[in-house]
């Protein structure tokens, strides 16, 4: 009977820590200097963990069409599991941008 307790017990900790891994990400913010990390509950489940947010700064955030392509695939799955937007659209992605710049000031 002791045994099966500690499993049991042994199955939820498990659990509740994929759980925790699916459900949260995390982004680093470079303010005043310092890198920070930032914790959010994803809107999606998925085994990543790391996002870029690449407003998660003081510089001046440039628009969304002048960023790069791999910084806009980034943004795009940021956007994606941080506020849940499933379209990868200029609209999308500007929407996107001014609530992550919202967030960080």
């Amino acid at each position: 009977m002791k045994g099966k307790k500690s499993a049991a017990a042994s199955l939820m900790i498990v659990l509740s820590a994929l759980g925790f891994w699916l459900s949260v990400g995390y982004y680093h913010s470079y303010i005043d200097h310092e890198d920070n990390l930032v914790y959010f509950l994803k809107r999606r489940l998925t085994l990543r963990r790391e996002f870029v947010n690449p407003f998660a700064n003081e510089g001046n955030p440039l628009p969304t069409n002048e960023l790069s392509p791999a910084v806009r695939k980034e943004l795009s799955d940021f956007c994606k599991y941080a506020y849940g937007m499933t379209d990868g659209d200029e609209k999308s992605l500007e929407s996107c941008r001014k609530q992550a710049i919202r967030e960080v000031q």
